[in-house]
């Protein structure tokens, strides 16, 4: 893979997980199911849910919660492991880790850290596109 086919890669992985981070953030957590593969792994408040329908239902009940907003900030983003050449195969794979700074806003407005996630979000290119196959956290910072 080349240097700028790399480059496409990462921005277009970030991409989704920006994509589904503002998503949620915007009220409408279930529109990120597209950034999910079939068979994708998420971890989130301990659990894991496994597949689209289980994401889905996730990402339903945090859509359901509307008196609970957040602001989601990434940062430290690394690019962790990439693997694939641009050889004809749609088995790419990136996987990148950034920190993930969870605010939520107080009753009176006012937006507060609230937890600081160490994610992990593996991608796999197939049919043509890339899609997130593992999201993986860890706490980093208690809640406030």
């Amino acid at each position: 893979m080349s240097p700028a086919d790399r480059s496409d890669a990462v921005g277009r992985c970030r991409a989704l997980v920006v994509g589904y981070h503002r998503d949620i953030d915007s009220g409408r957590a279930t529109a990120g199911i597209g950034a999910f593969a079939d068979d994708a792994e998420f971890e989130a408040h301990g659990r894991v849910f496994r597949g689209r329908d289980e994401i889905l239902g996730f990402l339903g009940a945090r859509e359901a919660d509307t008196g609970r907003q957040t602001v989601h900030v990434l940062a430290n983003e690394v690019v962790t492991g990439q693997d694939g050449e641009d050889d004809g195969r749609d088995d790419r794979r990136v996987e990148l880790r950034t920190m993930v700074l969870l605010h939520v806003r107080r009753p009176d407005g006012a937006y507060v850290l609230d937890r600081v996630l160490d994610t992990v979000h593996r991608f796999r290119h197939s049919g043509g596109r890339w899609q997130i196959t593992h999201r993986l956290s860890r706490p980093l910072h208690p809640t406030v």
